[in-house]
């Protein structure tokens, strides 16, 4: 009883500097209790500026990939219909980022949504980068979320534009995140198979590496996944994962979460191996 007190406190209280992050990945409620909680705090701000919106969109997002989709993707096999809601849950929560990230841009830019629809030209900034960067992530959660819901896949080429463009004003903005989205994106592009698809993903995947120096789990799990995975590559599958779980997590660093949370999907992803591939 102690203990569990103890994680509420941990959760609702969370202090990143003294607070080992892999003990929370292990209580996926607490978690989820504590980013419902600082979501209602930061929708409850009465005139919130700029950065307390991206804070909101941004945590939305992070809630939506890095709990509710984790937790769906694995709940799935076991409760489809449970799976289901988690998906829809995630589903909403990164519409209302996707919407209101549209809503932040557009206040800097009234042309905004024509701009997106690529029927008009803006001037963008450095400063712009994570606006464009956490709608696309809003846009790719909506999309995946939705399990192939035709009104959520004319986007992708929403998430396209938004990235290229945040690309080409700072390439290492992030050390590596635009790109190592990007071999996310071009996984889900339709008009791209077999080598073109690799080479599209090789190339990204180089630039994140290369610009996170080899410290960021994700890129290494995504490629796994999107091609490894689809492509039957089993050792190259395994090797892939397994290199995520011997990275070592530094604390405090930017990395650390999204790191913990790679290792747990990477050693969830190990232990299905049977059921992906043929031989």
């Amino acid at each position: 009883m102690v203990k569990y007190i103890y994680l509420i406190l941990v959760v609702l209280f969370i202090v990143p500097s003294c607070v080992p992050k892999a003990l929370l990945l292990d209580q996926p409620k607490l978690v989820s209790m504590y980013f419902d909680r600082k979501i209602k705090n930061l929708e409850s701000i009465p005139n919130p500026i700029k950065d307390d919106k991206r804070q909101l969109i941004k945590t939305k997002v992070e809630y939506g990939f890095g709990v509710i989709m984790e937790q769906s993707d694995r709940l799935i096999e076991k409760d489809y219909t449970a799976g289901l809601a988690g998906y829809k849950k995630a589903n909403l929560i990164f519409s209302e980022a996707r919407e209101s990230a549209i809503a932040l841009l557009t206040e800097r830019e009234p042309d905004f949504e024509n701009w997106l629809r690529n029927e008009s030209q803006i001037q963008f900034d450095r400063e712009d980068i994570f606006d464009l960067y956490w709608l696309a992530a809003a846009f790719g959660g909506s999309i995946k979320s939705s399990r192939g819901n035709p009104f959520e896949l004319i986007h992708l080429p929403y998430v396209e534009r938004l990235l290229t463009t945040a690309i080409q004003l700072d390439p290492t903005w992030g050390n590596g995140t635009l790109h190592s989205a990007m071999m996310s994106y071009t996984t889900s592009r339709l008009d791209l198979s077999g080598e073109i698809l690799r080479d599209t993903v090789d190339f990204y995947f180089q630039k994140a590496v290369e610009y996170s120096d080899s410290l960021d789990a994700g890129p290494f799990l995504t490629y796994a996944e999107s091609i490894h995975k689809p492509f039957q590559e089993r050792k190259e599958f395994e090797d892939k994962l397994n290199f995520v779980l011997e990275m070592d997590v530094i604390r405090n660093s930017k990395y650390e979460l999204s790191n913990l949370i790679a290792k747990n999907r990477a050693e969830w992803l190990l232990s299905n191996t049977d059921e992906y591939f043929l031989e």
